[in-house]
């Protein structure tokens, strides 16, 4: 069984406290890559905790691309984590009565750390629910890590093979797969052509939920704030040109947006090989936010 130390679990969230007392509330929401641990996804929350965050870890397994893809996503998932953030004052009604005050200017927001495409499949049904009670996220900035990719064969196939441990067993699987992947698409292709049904894949989980990282003009729900994207020229999941055009829709809305592309490491390994640069950049770009 895993163990979540000093943290506190609440439903399908989990609430680390800040491990040092720097005078103001800060927050940070960190959205997990797909099959993500605890323990994996906790080694991120670390560098918020020793910062003074209070922390909250949202993990995402395989059946939320399926739930997202069917429509068949619970509106009342987060409502525990919509109650917490709501007594810290993170998440607000979308409209003020008349005679509401306006919040002050020193009110808490709260950091969006999002991994992978699964981190922003998870983002956007936290943000349907939020909209569901017709409330609105306070964020801050968000920091986007090995994402958002595209729905295409290439991705699909590294993923659909990436837990297979042997390195020739794994590429003879990954043609396989994209093999697979190509004939579906001609397939899928002639159906639409005359008129049968088809599978129109920029409605799929992966390309929509992308929307609710990078734009903020989506009608049931935005993450506010500058944008650091952090990616990789050897990402094969979230390849770094599928990256690159997200970050163009980004910056065609306006939105502040800084970006780093490291060179050699991995899908969402950035933290890893990179991490005295990785930190720093995100401490920068959060200081300067």
């Amino acid at each position: 069984m895993e163990q979540f130390g000093d943290y506190k679990q609440v439903d399908e969230f989990f609430i680390g406290a800040p491990l040092v007392n720097i005078g103001v509330a800060k927050y940070a929401l960190l959205f997990a890559w797909i099959g993500g641990s605890f323990k994996n996804v906790e080694k991120y929350a670390q560098y918020y905790r020793n910062n003074g965050f209070t922390v909250y870890i949202t993990l995402s397994d395989h059946k939320n691309i399926a739930l997202a893809g069917e429509g068949k996503e619970s509106l009342a998932f987060f409502d525990n984590l919509i109650q917490e953030l709501s007594s810290h004052d993170l998440v607000s009604p979308k409209t003020q009565p008349a005679s509401t005050t306006p919040p002050a200017q020193h009110s808490p927001k709260v950091v969006l750390h999002l991994f992978s495409n699964g981190g922003c499949i998870k983002l956007r049904h936290f943000l349907h629910c939020l909209d569901a009670q017709d409330m609105k996220l306070e964020s801050k900035a968000v920091i986007l890590d090995s994402c958002p990719g595209h729905a295409s064969m290439a991705s699909g196939s590294h993923f659909m093979t990436v837990g297979i441990k042997n390195s020739v067993a794994r590429v003879v699987a990954r043609n396989g797969v994209y093999a697979s992947l190509q004939v579906a698409n001609v397939i899928n292709n002639g159906c639409a052509m005359v008129g049968l049904p088809w599978r129109d894949m920029s409605k799929h989980p992966i390309e929509v939920s992308a929307l609710y990282a990078v734009s903020e003009k989506n009608p049931d729900g935005n993450a506010t704030g500058p944008r650091l994207f952090l990616y990789s020229d050897e990402d094969k999941l979230c390849q770094a040109e599928e990256v690159q055009e997200w970050i163009a829709v980004c910056k065609a809305e306006g939105i502040v947006v800084e970006e780093k592309m490291f060179v050699g490491s991995e899908h969402v390994k950035h933290a890893v090989v990179h991490k005295e640069e990785y930190w720093a950049l995100v401490t920068a770009f959060l200081e300067r936010k």
